[in-house]
């Protein structure tokens, strides 16, 4: 499949764009990194730094972190850019608003300044995927591949809640509540979080996300 490209969005130069040959298949330590919770309320909302180019944008509108794509074969994301974790239990409530239901959204994780992280992504047909980003820009599939769950709610405008678990080198995924996989890989030990959208299958992509959550207890 075709190649797609990672528009970068996550505050300082952290992840320049570039392309991925596979995803189309369907930490500083001075930093804060206790609890962290955000509801996007104006006024109150975490430091997400909100982009916007030919690629697609970020934006809080309605308390909630929207990510529009504007382009085919496209991941958009956002990182807090002055929070890293190590362990922690991270919660996000996520809605795909438009777009082809092939389209993903999801999660970034102990995201490096030199652009390694790993991504834990569903799609609006009931799909998932964890996969590591490399400092050179390969990516390596945690999963032989994309994989389909009854977990997921399907279609536009229902809600996911998106859940990882991270302790050390052992890493769970769920998604309302239900265990989808556990898995253990010691590649990348803290970093910082983010949250994306790739729109796969088509443009005119756009997920929402709400009541963020990263326990660290």
């Amino acid at each position: 499949l075709a190649g797609l490209l990672l528009a970068a969005c996550g505050g300082r130069p952290l992840l320049p764009s570039f392309d991925d040959p596979d995803a189309a298949d369907a930490a500083g330590a001075s930093e804060p990194s206790g609890p962290f919770r955000d509801e996007f309320i104006p006024g109150q909302t975490g430091n997400w730094l909100l982009e916007q180019d030919e690629l697609g944008s970020t934006a809080v509108a309605n308390e909630q972190l929207v990510i529009t794509v504007a382009a085919p074969n496209t991941i958009q994301y956002a990182t807090l850019t002055d929070r890293t974790f190590d362990d922690f239990v991270l919660e996000v409530d996520a809605w795909q608003r438009g777009g082809a239901p092939e389209s993903s959204y999801g999660v970034l994780f102990r995201v490096q300044e030199d652009g390694q992280f790993y991504r834990f992504d569903i799609t609006g047909n009931g799909l998932y995927m964890i996969e590591r980003r490399a400092t050179d820009g390969t990516w390596t599939r945690l999963l032989p591949e994309w994989t389909a769950t009854a977990a997921i709610n399907q279609g536009l405008n229902v809600a996911n809640r998106l859940k990882v678990i991270a302790n050390g080198a052992e890493l769970g995924f769920y998604v309302n509540d239900i265990l989808l996989t556990q898995l253990s890989d010691s590649t990348l030990s803290g970093g910082r979080i983010g949250l994306d959208a790739g729109s796969f299958a088509g443009n005119a992509l756009q997920v929402s996300f709400d009541n963020v959550s990263v326990t660290t207890e």
